[in-house]
């Protein structure tokens, strides 16, 4: 009996751990990270394409001007924030002229992402940060800096799921909520677009392991530190805000949520520092942007309004005199109650990217009979509501651009969380099951683990993917046009975020006219603010309907200016201070570049 309770030595002590003992979980998380590496380096050899969203190109080259020492300015302008600078000059006695002509404070991005980059930018070498790729078939060195950035949101953000089920709900849960998350081909897209939709993950993530805490101190009576805790909650709120503008409404599920939790008598104990935490964190950029262009948000101010009836599309971007009318209140609601209709058809059924969010969508209707998933499940569900309401009011253009890699997807960084909540459900769904054995009920979670990832397993099979976002984003063409321009120049152009990022030129979005009225025209910014030395129009021009778009749109004259020089061949029209056109006759790649002077002649070969 002695001999029996003598621990084994040696080998078999060490084959004992791995058996039995604590090896046996470091040996699943060694599996688990091997398989990780290898999924991480194929995708990343075939699956990755360069920038296609909008906001990354945005927010890199505004990262890039701040790493240079250029200021919080950017190369983007917009008739609209052209406007918005201009007016506030005009009344601080400023020439407004210099809204163009001087470096154009940036109106339209909240801080942090951006100056994260910045701070990476800046610590590494400039040849990597600026260096141009070396071949169509390889990404910017830049692109794939920022990349690598946000694959540590993506770990971050498995890690936090797996701590945060085992924590308040099982190990099982946990590790079942960061696989899903981890599985979904959607959330590695995200890794390379260029967004800071991982971090906003990051910090939901820890916003509801927050409010566990709450939840949990009030269930267990231990009422001291609200104050504390709410303000924590108020000020990750705040940061969120700062990294995107529309997670400002995660506010009102907050605060209702806290609200029913702490009871009456305690309500305003909390609530009030969550305001007060988030005002003090975001006051000062939000006077920062009144300051510069009249409204809290700068440009972002005015997204309810953009895409509506009367500013249909990029519209309202391009407007130098817009209208705002009373009807565009009802115009928005309009937009709002339409757009959460197809977002409820066709992007909550496929929340995160796969079917596992049918439980969640399962889970969030029935109770689950335990207070705290009950709890989880009205904050979720109020979350989810909000969020539907949000996106559809500021869905914008962007979002035409590059639907789902854009930062207007609220539902992108609500998923992970869902997942959690998907697990929970999920697993409690299998213990109404009899299994002939209990690893079959492992089993069937690994298959669903599997049958939820195939899309993202398939996408690394062969044929290797192009990397390029191409049309309308083909980098040689743009880099080889911009190059023919000299430091300083300026472009207008119909994607000045892509002339921006990989051509660093000044560049103002298409106006909606030409010499046809003085309010909204091209030579009111070219003739008395700043001349354009070049115009570059694209396939985002005149890859559009014919007969919708080209002939009947009044806003379509440069897509029709295109259209007349291809036909016609170099029939630039009289007046028109762009004269020299670059190609024989034909837009080169599907770029008509022209400019004020042939300044390709001058390079030499």
């Amino acid at each position: 009996m002695k001999e029996s309770n003598i621990a084994p030595r040696g080998i078999q002590h060490w084959i004992y751990v791995l058996e039995e003992g604590s090896g046996k979980v470091w040996v699943r998380r060694l599996v688990l990270i091997l398989i990780g590496i290898v999924i991480t380096g194929l995708f990343h050899l075939d699956g990755v394409k360069n920038f296609k969203s909008v906001e990354a190109m945005d927010q890199a080259q505004l990262a890039a001007n701040l790493a240079e020492g250029r200021g919080y300015t950017t190369r983007v302008m917009t008739p609209a924030s052209i406007r918005l600078v201009a007016n506030r000059y005009l009344e601080t006695g400023v020439d407004p002229a210099l809204a163009v002509r001087a470096p154009h404070p940036d109106i339209s991005n909240p801080p942090v992402y951006p100056l994260s980059l910045a701070a990476l930018f800046k610590v590494l070498p400039s040849s990597w940060v600026r260096a141009v790729e070396s071949n169509p078939g390889s990404r910017p060195p830049a692109e794939i800096i920022v990349g690598a950035f946000n694959f540590v949101a993506f770990l971050l953000v498995a890690f936090g799921l797996h701590r945060l089920g085992r924590r308040w709900f099982s190990d099982g849960a946990g590790l079942l909520a960061a696989l899903m998350f981890a599985g979904s081909k959607f959330n590695w897209e995200l890794i390379s677009s260029g967004l800071p939709t991982l971090w906003l993950g990051v910090l939901f993530v820890a916003l509801v392991a927050l409010m566990f805490v709450v939840e949990e101190r009030v269930e267990s009576g231990k009422l001291r530190g609200l104050s504390f805790w709410g303000a924590g909650i108020g000020a990750l709120i705040g940061v969120a805000f700062l990294t995107v503008y529309s997670a400002w409404v995660l506010l009102l599920p907050v605060l209702l949520s806290l609200g029913f939790w702490v009871g009456p008598s305690r309500r305003w104990r909390i609530l009030l520092p969550t305001i007060a935490g988030f005002l003090i964190l975001t006051g000062p950029w939000m006077t920062r942007t009144w300051l510069r262009s009249g409204l809290p948000l700068g440009t972002a101010t005015l997204a309810p309004i953009s895409d509506t009836m009367t500013f249909p599309g990029d519209r309202l971007e391009r407007s130098q005199n817009p209208e705002l009318k009373n009807e565009l209140f009802k115009e928005s609601w309009i937009k709002m109650v339409g757009n959460a209709e197809s977002i409820l058809r066709e992007d909550v059924p496929r929340l995160g990217g796969n079917w596992f969010s049918a439980f969640l969508l399962v889970g969030l209707m029935l109770p689950l009979g335990n207070n705290r998933l009950n709890r989880f499940r009205w904050f979720l569900l109020s979350t989810l509501v909000t969020l539907i309401l949000t996106q559809g009011l500021i869905r914008t253009h962007a979002s035409t651009l590059s639907p789902g890699i854009n930062s207007e997807n609220l539902l992108a960084w609500f998923a992970p969380v869902g997942f959690l909540y998907a697990a929970v459900s999920f697993r409690r769904a299998l213990e109404v099951f009899e299994f002939p054995f209990e690893l079959a009920k492992t089993l069937t979670q690994v298959a669903a683990v599997v049958l939820c990832s195939l899309p993202l397993f398939i996408s690394l099979l062969p044929p290797k993917m192009p990397v390029m976002s191409s049309p309308p984003y083909y980098i040689p063409a743009i880099r080889q046009l911009a190059g023919y321009l000299p430091e300083g120049a300026s472009v207008m152009t119909d994607m000045p975020w892509a002339m921006a990022w990989y051509g660093r030129r000044d560049s103002v979005l298409l106006t909606l006219r030409t010499g046809q009225d003085p309010k909204e025209d091209f030579f009111r910014i070219h003739d008395f603010q700043r001349p354009f030395n070049a115009m570059l129009l694209t396939p985002l021009t005149c890859d559009v309907p014919w007969r919708a778009e080209l002939l009947a749109s009044p806003d379509a004259v440069w897509g029709r200016f295109y259209m007349d020089y291809l036909l016609r061949r170099e029939n630039i029209p009289a007046g028109f201070p762009l004269k020299y056109a670059f190609g024989d006759g034909f837009p080169y790649a599907g770029y008509l570049f022209i400019a004020d002077r042939p300044y390709w002649r001058d390079v030499k070969p």
